[in-house]
């Protein structure tokens, strides 16, 4: 190919990507913390994220989306295991030590982390739903995994953070 098709190629993709991310800056998304423990150093790891989604019931399982560059996609790859825990408006200061590298040291320090069969939750989250990976696709910069639902910790807390309009919120239900 030569290098004009290139440029525009990459120029027409580069507007599709900027499109899209206006797009889903309004699409209401659950943000939770997604954890995992390095099974070489035992070190708890994890990243912020809203790329979480229910995939099935039979068999019970969740997908999430990390990015190969972060800092805990290797560690929970060679674990086979992750954790998914969803946020309440009380347990949001969990949130900001996981948004970046600034504050990596902070990540596990706040109240109400607990391990459980070795993986790292917090205590009182609406919800933890730990999972087994089970499949990996590769897409882009990330990997898709899809977890096998091993348990489940719930609170019967029904309010959970959001991420909607370039914005933290709640996200509940309009008619109850």
């Amino acid at each position: 190919m030569n290098r004009s098709l290139t440029t525009r190629a990459d120029s027409e993709q580069d507007a599709i990507a900027t499109a899209l991310k206006g797009v889903l800056r309004f699409m209401p998304a659950p943000v939770g913390i997604v954890t995992g423990t390095d099974p070489d150093s035992g070190d708890p790891v994890g990243l912020a994220m809203s790329a979480i989604m229910p995939v099935a019931l039979e068999p019970c399982a969740m997908a999430v989306a990390i990015n190969r560059s972060g800092s805990s996609h290797d560690a929970i790859i060679r674990s086979g295991r992750f954790c998914i825990n969803l946020l309440h408006p009380s347990t949001s200061d969990h949130l900001a030590p996981f948004a970046g590298p600034a504050r990596r040291a902070e990540r596990f320090q706040l109240p109400g982390w607990q391990r459980r069969d070795g993986e790292w939750y917090i205590e009182d989250a609406p919800a933890s739903i730990f999972c087994r990976i089970a499949e990996r696709l590769g897409y882009g910069t990330h990997d898709i995994l899809v977890g096998e639902v091993t348990d489940v910790i719930a609170s019967g807390e029904t309010e959970i953070l959001g991420w909607c309009n370039g914005q933290m919120g709640t996200l509940a239900p309009l008619i109850t």
